[in-house]
């Protein structure tokens, strides 16, 4: 007998819906807590807004001193929220 592949309920919701319009609001989700995990609890705080679309992450900081510091760890950055979320889902990031 052979065992099924278990997935996460997230993932599993998200095949249910395919490409409707709940399925971008998981995804933006899902980013959304990728981007906090990865910048850290201190960084997170001062993250004004973040906005998903078309595979850019945009984010609005309340520091230049904090902005300036992410767009020097970017590549970084980028590569721990694709891993977080187990998908090459963000190809950008955007800090204003």
């Amino acid at each position: 007998m052979e065992r099924k592949k278990f997935s996460t309920l997230g993932d599993a919701l998200e095949r249910y819906l395919g490409d409707s319009p709940l399925a971008d609001g998981m995804r933006y989700a899902r980013v959304c807590e990728a981007w906090d995990t990865a910048v850290g609890d201190a960084i997170a705080h001062v993250t004004l807004a973040k906005e998903f679309e078309a595979g850019v992450l945009r984010v609005r900081m309340s520091s230049s001193v904090v902005r300036m510091q992410l767009e020097m760890n970017k590549p970084e950055i980028l590569a721990r929220i694709n891993e977080a979320l187990g998908d090459n889902l963000v190809k950008s990031i955007i800090i204003r």
